[in-house]
């Protein structure tokens, strides 16, 4: 009997979409350790190493656009829409370009989260086609729309794609995900410290009675004022992770330590952050309480922002205010607000990796 095989397709915006998607795969392999996977995606690699190694294989092709970033904040709207017309004029191509990879590998099953793309060529195919996620494209790019119509036959375009898919495993903190026919309700795909925070401090060199933030953003730049005013609160530390580089002296770059960012989120006062699903989630199944800024219009921020003010303690930081390096009122207000402990089901992956195997296994 052949190997099982799946092509599992992860849109590149932002990190949430990686983060989440490679909890799922861990827990197809652990469940199916004979399983070939191979990763679909534009998304940096070492997010896959340093949670999967070579346990997979990476297919660099992108197939949607997402929003086009100037940093981790803030994005440009007319390049956006510029490349995802250049998308739709090489539609057909790419297409066919997909079912020659999936007919070529043998490919059993196809998930998303959540290029539209794949669905269409995986319908061609005759392949199972799962979703996962808590928004899909059409419903993002809707909210454009109604102040610029060039992205309105976009959008039809995208929701024919989406139409195609078998499943949608509708994550928490969703939006309108209607396009998808079939939908299932799915807990909250989340990452879980392995370390107590007592660990986690002590190979940092830092004591339980400091107060320890994670600086979590894929990509920023604050200027040589903001990281002096950074330095100027004295009685704080700010972690941070490669891409970020930072020059302050109370920032520790989380790169040399063996530590899980899991295990970090877990250990840390609070998270001084965007309002991004991945960051969130790691914040909600630690109970670990999160200051944040704007994000610009991205109709998923909202709800993000309201399922935080219902299960943990958070402080908003203006953009003027964050760019600037003016943090030290926010961590003040945080500092002064109990800490509110975590109830949200975080066991979305084993659930999504159990529905997606049973297609594997249909005939």
């Amino acid at each position: 009997m052949k190997n099982r095989r799946l092509a599992y397709y992860i849109t590149a915006h932002g990190f949430g979409h990686a983060v989440r998607s490679i909890e799922v795969i861990r827990h197809l392999l652990v469940l199916a350790p004979a399983l070939e996977i191979v990763i679909v995606s534009t998304l940096p690699e070492f997010l896959v190493d340093q949670s999967l190694g070579d346990s997979v294989s990476i297919r660099r092709k992108q197939l949607d656009i997402g929003l086009v970033q100037r940093d981790s904040i803030q994005f440009d709207l007319n390049a956006t829409l510029d490349r995802l017309q250049s998308l739709h004029n090489r539609r057909d191509a790419l297409v066919a370009d997909e079912i020659h990879f999936l007919e070529a590998r043998e490919i059993q099953a196809v998930v998303c989260d959540i290029p539209f793309l794949p669905f269409a060529a995986a319908s061609q195919a005759s392949i199972p086609a799962v979703g996962m996620g808590n928004f899909t494209w059409d419903w993002i790019y809707q909210a454009y729309a109604s102040a610029d119509p060039r992205w309105a036959p976009l959008v039809d375009w995208i929701r024919e794609s989406y139409h195609k898919c078998h499943l949608l495993l509708q994550l928490p903190m969703h939006g309108d995900c209607s396009a998808c026919p079939h939908i299932q309700d799915v807990p909250l795909v989340a990452r879980r410290a392995k370390r107590k925070p007592e660990e986690t401090l002590n190979i940092l060199g830092l004591r339980r009675d400091q107060k320890v933030y994670l600086v979590s953003f894929g990509w920023l730049e604050l200027g040589e004022t903001a990281q002096k005013r950074l330095e100027e609160i004295t009685d704080a530390v700010f972690l941070y992770k490669h891409p970020l580089s930072f020059h302050f002296r109370n920032g520790i770059c989380l790169d040399e330590h063996p530590l899980s960012y899991q295990d970090v989120v877990a250990a840390v006062d609070g998270v001084i952050t965007k309002p991004g699903y991945g960051i969130v989630s790691d914040c909600l199944s630690h109970g670990t309480p999160v200051i944040y800024t704007d994000r610009g219009f991205f109709p998923e921020y909202d709800i993000l922002v309201q399922e935080m003010a219902k299960q943990l303690t958070t402080v908003y930081l203006s953009s003027p205010d964050f760019y600037a390096g003016r943090w030290q009122a926010a961590i003040q207000s945080l500092e002064k607000l109990p800490r509110v402990p975590p109830t949200i089901p975080c066991n979305g992956a084993e659930v999504c990796a159990e529905i997606i195997l049973r297609y594997l296994n249909e005939p």
